[in-house]
């Protein structure tokens, strides 16, 4: 390496001074491009990325601060199960008005059942579990969901959870 260097300083030393005084202009514009390019501009880009997301995360929590109160409210007013009616008997009916045909409905300790479809239509099961949900706060526990070669339908197995 030493001997390259001494090569080039030679050369250096050869040249005119308008050259040198080129090359030299020369060096220093590459040391500007390289600073603009290696340093600069990935921490410029990084600094408007991370404003744009620290702008993205304020607005989520003015959002959630704004509609505190309507969530705080709407979770004190959620429709509970009917006592006297086990969750066993709301999942059963909510599967009949649903118009799906569970294969198996076992309970699962207390406060839990689980249900089983052999063939059942995907839409129509998301739409019966989303009623359970929204109307009488029973969710989803535990899901597993196999595709069956027709199209839309599903095997299932479901634990809810009140």
């Amino acid at each position: 390496m030493p001997l390259i260097l001494s090569r080039l300083t030679d050369r250096y030393s050869q040249l005119d001074k308008r050259e040198r005084s080129a090359l030299a202009l020369l060096a220093c514009f590459f040391a500007c491009l390289f600073f603009y390019f290696a340093i600069w501009s990935p921490a410029d880009q990084f600094l408007r990325a991370s404003e744009a997301e620290l702008e993205r995360q304020l607005s989520l929590v003015q959002y959630m601060r704004a509609s505190e109160k309507e969530a705080r409210a709407s979770s004190k007013g959620a429709k509970q199960a009917p006592t006297g009616q086990s969750l066993l008997t709301v999942v059963s009916r909510a599967a009949q008005q649903a118009g799906i045909k569970p294969n198996r409905l076992q309970p699962e300790g207390s406060g839990a059942v689980s249900i089983w479809f052999d063939t059942v239509a995907f839409d129509a099961l998301m739409r019966m579990l989303n009623k359970l949900q929204a109307n009488r706060s029973i969710v989803v526990q535990q899901i597993s969901l196999d595709r069956e070669e027709q199209p839309g339908m599903v095997r299932a197995r479901i634990v809810l959870r009140s």
